[in-house]
C-alpha cells in the first residue's frame, strides 16, 4: 500500500491511460467515431486527475501544518524549560561559583542549539510520547471523571 501512495500520481496517469485507451474500444469497437470518444474519455480523466491531486494535495498541506503546530509546540516547550534552568541558573548566581552558574547557562544553550541540531519527525514523536505518557500519569481534575 505505501508503494502506491508514494507513487499515486504514477498509478493514475496509468489507470487514466488505461481508460482512455480501453472506452472508446469498448463502446464503439472498430469506428471512425474512437478519437472523438477517446478525447471525451481523456478529458473526464483528466478531471478526475485533477480532483484527485488537488484533494491530495490539501490533505497534504493540512498534515504538514498539524506537524509545523507540533515542532512550534515541541521547541516552546523545549526552548521556555531551558530558559527556566538559564533564569535559574543566574537568580542563584550569588550562591554558587561563578563558574558552575556559567556552565548551567551554557549546557542549557547547548541542549537548545542540540535540540535544533537534531530536529526530525522522529525527534518529534518522541516528544509527543513523552508528554501523552506525562499527561496520562496526572491525576484527574477536581470535577473531572
Amino acid at each position: 500500500m505505501t508503494h502506491f501512495l508514494r507513487n499515486i500520481e504514477l498509478w493514475l496517469s496509468g489507470v487514466g491511460l488505461i481508460i482512455i485507451f480501453t472506452i472508446p474500444s469498448l463502446l464503439l469497437g472498430k469506428s471512425d467515431g474512437t478519437w472523438h470518444v477517446m478525447a471525451i474519455t481523456a478529458v473526464l480523466v483528466g478531471v478526475l486527475h485533477g480532483v484527485i491531486f488537488w484533494l491530495v494535495r490539501r490533505r497534504q498541506r493540512a498534515i504538514r501544518l498539524q506537524v509545523l503546530t507540533d515542532i512550534s509546540g515541541m521547541l516552546h516547550d523545549v526552548v521556555n524549560n531551558q530558559l527556566t534552568v538559564i533564569a535559574a541558573s543566574l537568580s542563584t548566581a550569588s550562591a554558587v561559583s561563578p563558574q558552575t552558574s556559567l556552565d548551567n547557562v551554557r549546557g542549557a544553550v547547548e541542549r537548545i542549539a542540540a535540540l535544533i541540531d537534531s530536529l526530525s519527525e522522529e525527534s518529534l514523536q518522541r516528544w509527543q510520547a513523552h508528554y501523552d505518557t506525562s499527561l496520562r500519569q496526572l491525576p484527574p481534575a477536581d470535577g473531572a471523571r
